[in-house]
């Protein structure tokens, strides 16, 4: 996959797992259909550039948490585009870390039948 497509799908994976979030979760509310593709880009932004400072910064706090505070940055990277866009609203630190719950669970299963996967499924035919 080229990295313009790689992006693309992690735009559209975003979309998915953002939509999702406000569908399951009630103080995560996506106001139109631009607000939910705008709120995917920003994301996507901030994953892919902020994460990776804000990872490295906090690298001890990462291993001492044992991997919790990878869910704190994402929390905050979702706090931060709620702040961004205007039809996103987000009901606080705790709806953050569970909606960041979701969307990582949504790209998780999304990643696992990508073709960038490294997951392989090999099943045997009885006799």
């Amino acid at each position: 996959m080229h990295k313009l497509q790689y992006i693309l799908y992690r735009i559209c994976v975003n979309v998915i797992g953002i939509g999702f979030t406000s569908l399951i979760m009630e103080k995560v509310n996506v106001q139109s259909y631009t607000a939910l593709i705008s709120a995917a880009l920003i994301l996507t932004f901030f994953q892919a550039f902020l994460r990776p400072l804000l990872f490295f910064l906090t690298l001890p706090f990462q291993i001492l948490s044992l991997g919790i505070g990878y869910m704190v940055i994402n929390s905050l990277l979702l706090l931060l585009t709620a702040n961004f866009i205007e039809g996103l609203q987000v009901g606080g630190f705790w709806t953050a870390f569970l909606g960041a719950i979701v969307i990582s669970l949504v790209n998780l299963i999304f990643d696992g039948f990508s073709s960038r996967s490294s997951v392989k499924v090999f099943y045997h035919k009885g006799n």
